[in-house]
Protein backbone atom coordinates (compact mmCIF):
# COMPACT_ATOMS: atom_id res chain seq x y z
CA UNK A 1 0.00 0.00 0.00
CA UNK A 2 2.82 2.41 0.92
CA UNK A 3 4.63 1.62 -2.33
CA UNK A 4 1.47 2.26 -4.32
CA UNK A 5 0.97 5.60 -2.59
CA UNK A 6 4.59 6.56 -3.27
CA UNK A 7 4.17 5.70 -6.96
CA UNK A 8 1.10 7.92 -7.15
CA UNK A 9 2.99 10.81 -5.57
CA UNK A 10 5.87 10.37 -8.03
CA UNK A 11 3.39 10.30 -10.92
CA UNK A 12 1.82 13.55 -9.73
CA UNK A 13 5.20 15.26 -9.45
CA UNK A 14 6.19 14.14 -12.94
CA UNK A 15 2.93 15.02 -14.68
CA UNK A 16 2.63 18.44 -13.04
CA UNK A 17 6.29 19.32 -13.43
CA UNK A 18 6.25 20.79 -9.93
CA UNK A 19 4.88 24.12 -11.14
CA UNK A 20 6.09 26.02 -8.12
CA UNK A 21 5.06 29.31 -9.67
CA UNK A 22 1.43 28.41 -8.98
CA UNK A 23 1.44 30.10 -5.57
CA UNK A 24 -0.54 33.26 -6.33
CA UNK A 25 -3.99 33.28 -7.85
CA UNK A 26 -7.75 33.14 -7.56
CA UNK A 27 -10.18 30.23 -7.59
CA UNK A 28 -13.90 30.40 -8.32
CA UNK A 29 -15.85 27.64 -6.58
CA UNK A 30 -19.38 26.34 -6.90
CA UNK A 31 -20.91 25.75 -3.48
CA UNK A 32 -23.82 23.32 -3.86
CA UNK A 33 -25.99 21.95 -1.05
CA UNK A 34 -28.58 19.15 -1.22
CA UNK A 35 -31.24 19.66 1.41
CA UNK A 36 -33.16 16.51 0.53
CA UNK A 37 -30.13 14.37 1.45
CA UNK A 38 -29.42 16.35 4.61
CA UNK A 39 -32.91 16.29 6.04
CA UNK A 40 -33.42 12.65 5.19
CA UNK A 41 -30.40 11.87 7.37
CA UNK A 42 -31.56 13.72 10.51
CA UNK A 43 -32.97 11.10 12.92
CA UNK A 44 -34.19 13.67 15.46
CA UNK A 45 -36.73 15.22 13.06
CA UNK A 46 -40.25 13.87 13.02
CA UNK A 47 -41.43 12.24 9.82
CA UNK A 48 -44.01 15.02 9.41
CA UNK A 49 -41.32 17.70 9.67
CA UNK A 50 -39.04 15.80 7.32
CA UNK A 51 -41.81 15.46 4.73
CA UNK A 52 -42.70 19.15 5.03
CA UNK A 53 -39.11 20.28 4.47
CA UNK A 54 -38.54 17.89 1.59
CA UNK A 55 -41.73 19.09 -0.11
CA UNK A 56 -40.44 22.67 0.08
CA UNK A 57 -36.71 22.21 -0.54
CA UNK A 58 -36.34 19.04 -2.59
CA UNK A 59 -34.22 19.78 -5.67
CA UNK A 60 -32.21 17.01 -7.39
CA UNK A 61 -29.78 19.62 -8.75
CA UNK A 62 -29.15 21.15 -5.34
CA UNK A 63 -29.07 24.80 -4.32
CA UNK A 64 -25.91 26.67 -5.17
CA UNK A 65 -23.94 29.87 -5.03
CA UNK A 66 -20.48 30.99 -6.11
CA UNK A 67 -17.55 31.43 -3.74
CA UNK A 68 -14.12 32.96 -4.35
CA UNK A 69 -10.69 32.21 -2.88
CA UNK A 70 -7.56 34.31 -3.38
CA UNK A 71 -4.22 32.92 -2.30
CA UNK A 72 -0.59 33.91 -1.82
CA UNK A 73 2.31 32.08 -0.11
CA UNK A 74 1.66 34.04 3.08
CA UNK A 75 -2.16 34.29 3.21
CA UNK A 76 -5.56 33.54 1.70
CA UNK A 77 -8.87 35.40 1.47
CA UNK A 78 -12.29 33.83 0.97
CA UNK A 79 -15.82 35.17 0.48
CA UNK A 80 -18.81 35.05 -1.84
CA UNK A 81 -18.17 35.22 -5.57
CA UNK A 82 -19.47 37.97 -7.80
CA UNK A 83 -22.08 38.36 -8.96
CA UNK A 84 -23.91 36.71 -6.09
CA UNK A 85 -25.86 33.70 -7.26
CA UNK A 86 -27.78 32.29 -4.35
CA UNK A 87 -30.53 29.73 -4.88
CA UNK A 88 -31.08 29.00 -1.24
CA UNK A 89 -31.70 31.06 1.88
CA UNK A 90 -31.96 34.77 1.20
CA UNK A 91 -29.95 35.55 4.35
CA UNK A 92 -26.94 33.62 3.07
CA UNK A 93 -25.96 36.74 1.15
CA UNK A 94 -24.57 38.27 4.30
CA UNK A 95 -21.10 38.96 5.61
CA UNK A 96 -18.93 35.87 5.31
CA UNK A 97 -15.16 36.34 5.12
CA UNK A 98 -12.26 34.10 6.05
CA UNK A 99 -8.68 35.36 6.14
CA UNK A 100 -5.87 32.90 6.86
CA UNK A 101 -2.45 34.28 7.73
CA UNK A 102 0.08 31.55 6.96
CA UNK A 103 3.07 33.47 8.27
CA UNK A 104 1.90 33.69 11.88
CA UNK A 105 -0.58 30.78 11.58
CA UNK A 106 -3.67 32.75 12.57
CA UNK A 107 -7.11 33.29 11.07
CA UNK A 108 -9.94 35.79 11.10
CA UNK A 109 -13.54 34.84 10.38
CA UNK A 110 -16.22 37.50 10.00
CA UNK A 111 -19.65 35.94 9.54
CA UNK A 112 -23.36 36.10 10.19
CA UNK A 113 -24.46 32.90 11.91
CA UNK A 114 -27.27 31.94 14.31
CA UNK A 115 -28.84 35.38 14.00
CA UNK A 116 -25.71 37.28 15.06
CA UNK A 117 -22.48 38.61 13.58
CA UNK A 118 -19.30 37.02 14.89
CA UNK A 119 -15.66 38.08 14.62
CA UNK A 120 -13.56 35.02 15.37
CA UNK A 121 -9.77 35.22 15.73
CA UNK A 122 -7.47 32.39 16.72
CA UNK A 123 -4.51 30.20 15.76
CA UNK A 124 -4.84 27.93 12.75
CA UNK A 125 -5.44 24.34 13.77
CA UNK A 126 -5.57 22.06 10.74
CA UNK A 127 -7.95 19.09 10.65
CA UNK A 128 -6.42 15.63 11.01
CA UNK A 129 -6.24 14.53 7.38
CA UNK A 130 -5.56 11.04 6.06
CA UNK A 131 -4.18 11.07 2.51
CA UNK A 132 -5.59 8.22 0.43
CA UNK A 133 -4.23 6.43 -2.65
CA UNK A 134 -6.77 7.89 -5.08
CA UNK A 135 -6.27 10.59 -7.68
CA UNK A 136 -8.64 12.74 -9.72
CA UNK A 137 -8.26 15.38 -12.42
CA UNK A 138 -9.81 18.77 -11.63
CA UNK A 139 -9.37 21.56 -14.19
CA UNK A 140 -6.21 19.90 -15.51
CA UNK A 141 -4.64 19.45 -12.07
CA UNK A 142 -3.93 15.97 -10.74
CA UNK A 143 -5.44 15.91 -7.25
CA UNK A 144 -5.04 13.46 -4.40
CA UNK A 145 -7.83 12.44 -2.03
CA UNK A 146 -7.77 13.13 1.70
CA UNK A 147 -10.39 12.46 4.37
CA UNK A 148 -11.18 14.00 7.74
CA UNK A 149 -14.04 14.48 10.21
CA UNK A 150 -15.83 17.32 11.95
CA UNK A 151 -16.87 15.83 15.32
CA UNK A 152 -18.98 18.83 16.35
CA UNK A 153 -21.21 18.77 13.26
CA UNK A 154 -20.90 15.02 12.78
CA UNK A 155 -19.56 15.33 9.25
CA UNK A 156 -17.34 13.14 7.11
CA UNK A 157 -15.19 15.30 4.83
CA UNK A 158 -13.55 14.21 1.59
CA UNK A 159 -11.15 16.67 -0.05
CA UNK A 160 -9.10 16.70 -3.26
CA UNK A 161 -5.89 18.74 -3.26
CA UNK A 162 -3.48 19.73 -6.04
CA UNK A 163 0.16 19.29 -5.05
CA UNK A 164 1.29 21.39 -8.04
CA UNK A 165 -0.34 24.41 -6.36
CA UNK A 166 1.75 24.33 -3.16
CA UNK A 167 -0.37 26.44 -0.83
CA UNK A 168 -1.97 24.61 2.15
CA UNK A 169 -5.39 26.23 1.99
CA UNK A 170 -8.83 25.70 0.47
CA UNK A 171 -12.45 26.85 0.42
CA UNK A 172 -14.64 27.38 3.48
CA UNK A 173 -12.82 26.10 6.59
CA UNK A 174 -10.79 23.42 4.82
CA UNK A 175 -7.00 23.72 4.87
CA UNK A 176 -3.83 22.02 6.05
CA UNK A 177 -2.99 19.75 3.10
CA UNK A 178 0.22 19.94 0.99
CA UNK A 179 -1.56 21.63 -1.89
CA UNK A 180 -4.58 23.79 -2.73
CA UNK A 181 -7.93 22.07 -2.11
CA UNK A 182 -9.86 22.24 -5.37
CA UNK A 183 -12.89 20.24 -4.25
CA UNK A 184 -14.43 18.70 -1.18
CA UNK A 185 -17.71 17.15 -0.13
CA UNK A 186 -19.46 16.49 3.16
CA UNK A 187 -21.19 13.24 4.07
CA UNK A 188 -21.01 11.70 0.59
CA UNK A 189 -22.44 14.58 -1.38
CA UNK A 190 -24.76 16.43 0.99
CA UNK A 191 -22.58 19.47 0.28
CA UNK A 192 -20.22 19.73 -2.69
CA UNK A 193 -17.74 22.57 -3.21
CA UNK A 194 -15.71 22.37 -6.41
CA UNK A 195 -13.45 24.70 -8.37
CA UNK A 196 -14.88 25.94 -11.67
CA UNK A 197 -12.04 28.27 -12.68
CA UNK A 198 -8.46 28.98 -11.62
CA UNK A 199 -6.60 32.15 -12.59
CA UNK A 200 -2.92 32.38 -11.67
CA UNK A 201 -1.20 35.67 -10.95
CA UNK A 202 -2.13 38.65 -8.80
CA UNK A 203 -5.96 39.01 -8.63
CA UNK A 204 -7.33 42.07 -10.38
CA UNK A 205 -9.47 43.04 -7.39
CA UNK A 206 -8.34 41.96 -3.94
CA UNK A 207 -11.02 40.79 -1.51
CA UNK A 208 -11.38 43.36 1.26
CA UNK A 209 -12.92 43.02 4.68
CA UNK A 210 -15.49 45.61 5.75
CA UNK A 211 -13.78 48.74 7.10
CA UNK A 212 -15.96 48.68 10.20
CA UNK A 213 -16.50 45.18 11.50
CA UNK A 214 -19.22 45.11 14.13
CA UNK A 215 -19.98 41.91 15.94
CA UNK A 216 -19.22 39.70 18.89
CA UNK A 217 -15.49 38.95 19.12
CA UNK A 218 -14.60 35.43 20.18
CA UNK A 219 -11.79 32.91 20.16
CA UNK A 220 -12.13 29.85 17.98
CA UNK A 221 -12.83 27.55 20.92
CA UNK A 222 -15.49 29.88 22.34
CA UNK A 223 -17.24 30.01 18.97
CA UNK A 224 -17.13 26.22 18.64
CA UNK A 225 -18.73 25.93 22.09
CA UNK A 226 -21.60 28.14 20.88
CA UNK A 227 -22.01 26.03 17.74
CA UNK A 228 -21.99 22.80 19.75
CA UNK A 229 -24.62 24.10 22.17
CA UNK A 230 -26.79 25.39 19.31
CA UNK A 231 -26.71 22.00 17.59
CA UNK A 232 -27.55 20.19 20.84
CA UNK A 233 -30.48 22.52 21.48
CA UNK A 234 -31.71 22.06 17.90
CA UNK A 235 -31.64 18.28 18.28
CA UNK A 236 -33.49 18.43 21.60
CA UNK A 237 -36.19 20.69 20.12
CA UNK A 238 -36.32 18.61 16.91
CA UNK A 239 -35.17 21.43 14.64
CA UNK A 240 -32.71 21.40 11.75
CA UNK A 241 -29.61 23.29 12.93
CA UNK A 242 -28.30 24.06 9.43
CA UNK A 243 -31.00 26.67 8.98
CA UNK A 244 -28.74 29.06 10.90
CA UNK A 245 -25.25 27.55 10.71
CA UNK A 246 -23.30 27.18 7.51
CA UNK A 247 -23.24 23.46 6.71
Amino acid sequence: MKLKLLNILVLILITTGLRAQNIVGEVEYRYKIFYDKIYSSLPHLTQQERDRILLTWNNPEGYSTRMKLQFWPEKSLYTYGEPYEVRSYSWQVQDYFIENNLNDQTYLKYMDQMGKTYIVRDSLNAPKWRVMNEIRDILGHMCMKAVSEDPIKGQKITAWFASDIPVPIGPEEQFGLPGLILAYDINDGMLIVEAEKITFGEPEQIITLPKKMKGRELSGSAYQDIVKKFIQTSVETKRAWMWEIRY
